[in-house]
């Protein structure tokens, strides 16, 4: 009897501790256990996001780096094609290009703002064949005509609009030699402000070959660009006077010619 009220009280001893240590590790164990995971988790989270924002300030000082070019090339744009008119300005640029190139600007005329319009084309329809003509007329067809040249591809961007951007025209005349008039004329065209030149033409000529003669006098008519509606650009004109002196053969004088 005494062996097993012996054996029991160590069975129940075994039973005690096993339960003991069941509970110690759901209690104590367990939840360390998740935390630790729990943590770790946490920790390589943390880990890609220090990553990719390792990343992201590599990107931002490679950006920063190139800021001063940026901020040049910007303002290269901007005079280029400015937010505003700046027709005083532009003609401020004429004379000093009339200068370097010899050439003396007389007259300074500059339109009303027009909207912007997208450029297109028109897709001709094909002519008909030699092979066919020539069907049709009982002949031999006749020899292949060389291919006609191509247009080049318009470019176009869909964040340019009429609510935006605006041209002016403008015409400027100038007394100097053809020379002389072709230098002024590749000069305005590499000035700081975008100028498209539509027309360059000779109003008159009393040179003659004569080093002596009076210049030849010449008209150059193109647009000017603004980042801005037509409207706002004619408001613009409007505030201006640009004043160009015109020095011909007879007295000088100064024509304001804004707006017109």
């Amino acid at each position: 009897m005494t062996m097993d009220r012996n054996r029991m009280m160590l069975i129940a001893a075994a039973l005690t501790g096993v339960v003991v240590l069941a509970l110690g590790f759901l209690v104590g164990v367990q939840p360390q256990l998740v935390a630790a995971s729990s943590a770790e988790s946490q920790q390589q989270s943390v880990e890609a996001q220090n990553a990719t924002l390792r990343e992201s300030l590599a990107t931002l000082e490679a950006d920063n780096a190139k800021l001063p070019d940026l901020k040049s090339e910007l303002a290269t744009l901007d005079t280029s094609v400015p937010s505003q008119a700046a027709l005083s300005s532009f003609l401020t640029e004429l004379d000093q290009l009339a200068g370097a190139s010899g050439t003396t600007v007389t007259g300074f005329t500059s339109s009303d703002a027009t909207a912007y319009e997208p450029t297109t084309t028109d897709v001709a329809a094909p002519a008909a064949t030699d092979a066919a003509a020539s069907d049709a007329a009982g002949t031999a067809p006749a020899a292949t005509a060389p291919a006609a040249p191509t247009a080049p591809e318009l470019v176009t961007d869909p964040l340019v609009t009429a609510t935006n951007f605006s041209s002016i025209p403008i015409t400027v005349s100038i007394q100097g030699s053809y020379a002389q008039a072709r230098d002024f004329l590749s000069k305005l065209q590499g000035g700081s402000r975008l100028f498209l030149v539509t027309t360059f033409a000779s109003t008159g000529s009393s040179e003659a070959g004569d080093a002596t003669g009076v210049p030849d006098q010449w008209t150059v008519g193109g647009l000017v660009y603004v980042l801005q509606d037509a409207a706002a650009t004619q408001a613009d004109q409007a505030a201006e006077t640009p004043a160009t002196t015109a020095e011909g053969a007879d007295d000088a004088s100064s024509d304001t010619a804004a707006g017109e």
